[in-house]
């Protein structure tokens, strides 16, 4: 599991059996803890201690153990290697298909990590972007795979089991078994629980601090996909003229020069030409710049394939006005649009934003797995699209999450073309409104933008930052991420830093200064709009 898994997308109510799963947990620790000598103390008889355990025994001691709902199917006992150190992985199974892998490290730091998913999920195939030790140890690790193993999403048709514990219960569940197996293992709770996920690994971030704020003390949600349905409504609108409309598709060649036109455009603006749009605050292109005058040509762009990209870049609203989702901000469309909005690559023979709209309309809102989701008016279909959003999107309330000091670090890449930075500025906003002002979630909630950054990572921004140590100092020492002088570097594949910029606390955004070396972070000071 602590192989970095990099997949796409990797793609309101409080959760009614919370009661139910912690009676478990308090029952599972229970009768974990209660074994013991003749004074019924929990201590055996003097003179027959039991030496301890060797980490080999501590492991196989956990093969086979069932902990309530939950059953452990195997547990290996892993060398030490490549940086990590000895651990027992532990393999789970809670009822029929929701599956969790458990790293039990020799060395532990007294806390866990549970990483995120992505896509669908459907698989065990974390997304881990910050280092798995601190300096008084390694982390025990969890992972799941979001209660199925089918990555298209085909499993969530008329399965409002699996549909809920997708979108809201896996982790909560995932978390008691783990729990209780940390305790059988170390004979003791960990004194700090974190989560990190990306994309629907953000999702799962947020939608543990809002149904289940007792759960972790921090969470960090990179690039979330906090409301499925809006973002997957919002790329079926695309789709309808990306692939619906003759004449609108915008091929490859179309899509770098839309790149080139926003770099020559708005690079400068953040008083460097380094080929990263930072200041995306003040960049307004308009595509309609490269409308065709003189016949088609791939340095311009057809009526058709203006009216293409004005959806990808406007907002998308219902008939009545009602908004569903910002649009997407120019930049990065000569790496982005291949795999998300053209698709006829090696990876993404479809586009992605076309296969998440199919899915999620077919299995959650229409039950048709045939469904033309080209055809699809969500007008029409407003009440089920509202019960899929109560399923499997999270709330702007975060307010019993912050009463129990809880924190939550935000960060999105500008260059995104899976989900739209401006969506999470929405959530920020959103998050305010809901907590009572913008004191109550500063206190709590930091956000942070990385330009030029891609889907979770990749693009030509600094993609490379530890928000998990920056949370853990949020929430140990009490010193907010914004005050800890965060650096994002971009990285080769040796591990080289090739440059770095100040990760800047939203809206602020990394300006050079006019002097130093245009790759060190140092050149450039955090600014506002």
């Amino acid at each position: 599991m602590r192989t970095v898994h990099r997949a796409a997308l990797a793609a309101t109510k409080k959760g009614k059996h919370r009661a139910g799963y912690h009676a478990l947990l308090g029952a599972l620790a229970m009768s974990l803890l209660a074994c013991g000598g003749d004074e019924g103390d929990g201590q055996p008889p003097p003179g027959t201690e039991q030496p301890a355990k060797t980490p080999q025994e501590a492991c196989d001691a956990l093969s086979g153990v069932t902990l309530g709902d939950a059953t452990l199917s195997s547990a290996t006992l892993v060398a030490a290697a490549n940086g990590v150190g000895e651990h027992c992985k532990v393999a789970g199974l809670i009822g029929t298909s929701l599956r969790f892998e458990v790293e039990l490290p020799t060395e532990w730091n007294k806390k866990l990590l549970y990483v995120g998913g992505g896509g669908w999920d459907g698989a065990i195939s974390p997304i881990l972007f910050s280092p798995p030790r601190d300096a008084s140890g390694e982390y025990v690790m969890v992972a799941s795979n979001g209660g199925h193993d089918d990555p298209t999403g085909g499993v969530f048709l008329n399965n409002p089991e699996v549909q809920q514990d997708f979108g809201y219960l896996q982790i909560h569940k995932v978390l008691g078994a783990v729990l209780a197996t940390v305790q059988e293992r170390y004979g003791e709770q960990p004194a700090r629980k974190y989560f990190e996920g990306c994309s629907n690994g953000g999702r799962e971030a947020l939608i543990q601090a809002t149904r289940w704020p007792e759960d972790f003390d921090g969470v960090v949600a990179r690039a979330p996909a906090y409301s499925f349905t809006e973002l997957t409504l919002a790329f079926n609108n695309i789709m309808k003229d990306q692939l619906g409309t003759p004449g609108g598709q915008i091929t490859t060649a179309k899509a770098a020069t839309m790149s080139s036109a926003v770099l020559a455009e708005c690079d400068a603006l953040d008083g460097v030409d380094d080929g990263v749009v930072s200041h995306v605050e003040a960049c307004a292109f308009d595509p309609a710049s490269l409308l065709c005058t003189a016949g088609d040509a791939d340095t311009c762009l057809t009526q058709g394939q203006l009216e293409t990209a004005q959806a990808i870049y406007g907002e998308f609203t219902l008939q009545d006005g009602t908004s569903i989702y910002p649009g997407w901000g120019p930049g990065g469309e000569d790496e982005g649009f291949p795999a998300w909005l053209i698709g006829n690559t090696a990876d993404s023979p479809v586009p992605l934003q076309m296969f998440f709209a199919e899915s999620f309309i077919r299995n959650w809102i229409m039950k048709d797995p045939a469904y033309d989701t080209l055809q699809f008016e969500p007008e029409a279909h407003l009440p089920e699209i509202q019960e899929a959003a109560e399923v499997v999107d999270a709330s702007f309330d975060l307010t019993e999450f912050f009463a129990r000091e809880g924190k939550v670090i935000l960060v999105h890449g500008t260059y995104d073309w899976a989900i739209s930075y401006k969506g999470s500025i929405e959530y920020w906003n959103g998050v305010a409104d809901a907590v009572g002002g913008e004191a109550a979630r500063d206190e709590n909630m930091e956000f942070f933008l990385q330009p030029g950054v891609q889907h979770c990572f990749g693009g030509v921004g600094a993609d490379t930052v530890d928000l998990l140590s920056a949370l853990e100092t949020w929430v140990e020492e009490g010193r907010p991420p914004s005050t800890q002088n965060l650096v994002s570097s971009k990285v080769d594949a040796t591990g080289a830093v090739q440059f770095e910029r100040p990760l800047c606390k939203y809206p602020e955004y990394p300006r050079y200064n006019g002097s130093g070396d245009a790759n060190d972070a140092a050149s450039y000071t955090c600014t506002m709009p």
